[in-house]
């Protein structure tokens, strides 16, 4: 069968290198023409590596293809679709791993519609630089079913939502508000602790046994906690923020923070909860959205 990669990059070629490796999937690239040496080379590099045969266009690499899998920059993912949709035989898969926002991905999702060909909607829940080809993908869309069973046995990691396509995207974006939340919250404090003479001790704190649990311990562990101490907390970021600040820097991440837990102290959710820790993190979110009064996306 052949599989046909829109774009070239770390993540396609690591894809294609497991995939062809399987004995069963030849390997077609399309990746637009580099304007430096150096990138030109590493492309050729990571052709030869893959087994990859290098088209020419989007129209050759994508005849006769049994899944397409676009790999692009999220800028052009739209585009990357609106190329393919008149080239694909009915039945093809046209996988998009693109990390594209979810507007884009349902607009991508709709021009497979009227056609044979399936759309799956695929998000990419970490990096190839720590997983390699086993990197977790989720999946939802017509297509998910058929692409996991195809790619399960040559190794990758993906799982199905039993859902439209969208929904795949949605996780991720859902996802990223923290993990790259964390990002930027690693930049401001590790930055402002640098500026103080205190980058190491200030990182050695950060790892005592409450940040070792798996996350959903963590997080039902922080918000049975903010039902009580959401304002106490905010006050505390306040002072973190004023610290952040007069070492230059602007202290976006925890200034933001404060605001997110004073409001939900102004919710009172101290009372709420009698002053004691909530039982559960399921009922400190219900009374959130009880309080506030939004409960649906179409609510806000």
């Amino acid at each position: 069968m052949v599989f046909a990669f829109i774009g070239f990059g770390e993540l396609g070629a690591c894809l294609a290198e497991r995939l062809s490796r399987s004995g069963r999937i030849e390997v077609r690239a399309y990746a637009p023409p580099n304007t430096s040496a150096a990138a030109a080379q590493a492309l050729e590099e990571r052709l030869e590596r893959c087994r990859a045969r290098r088209s020419s266009s989007v129209a050759e690499a994508v005849a006769g293809a049994g899944a397409v899998v676009s790999v692009v920059p999220p800028g052009v993912a739209l585009q990357s679709a609106e190329a393919c949709v008149p080239l694909l035989a009915d039945g093809t898969l046209y996988v998009d791993l693109t990390a594209a926002s979810l507007a884009d991905a349902e607009v991508a999702a709709a021009l497979f519609d009227p056609t044979g060909a399936d759309y799956v909607d695929g998000a990419v829940l970490g990096t190839v630089a720590t997983s390699g080809a086993e990197v977790p993908i989720v999946l939802s869309g017509a297509g998910a079913s058929r692409w996991q069973a195809l790619v399960s046995p040559a190794g990758l990691r993906v799982s199905v939502i039993d859902a439209p396509a969208g929904h795949a995207t949605l996780l991720k974006l859902l996802r990223s508000v923290y993990m790259k939340g964390r990002d930027a919250l690693i930049v401001e404090m590790t930055l402002a602790a640098r500026r103080y003479g205190l980058e190491h001790e200030v990182l050695a704190t950060v790892k005592g046994p409450g940040e070792s649990v798996p996350f959903p311990q963590l997080a039902e562990r922080v918000l049975c906690a903010l039902a009580v101490h959401a304002g106490r907390r905010a006050d505390e970021l306040d002072a973190s923020s004023e610290v952040v600040a007069a070492a230059g820097i602007d202290p976006v991440i925890s200034r933001a923070g404060s605001e997110v837990l004073r409001a939900l102290a102004d919710l009172g959710l101290r009372d709420a909860f009698d002053h004691e820790r909530a039982p559960s993190a399921a009922e400190v979110l219900a009374a959130i959205d009880e309080r506030s009064g939004r409960t649906a996306p179409g609510d806000l």
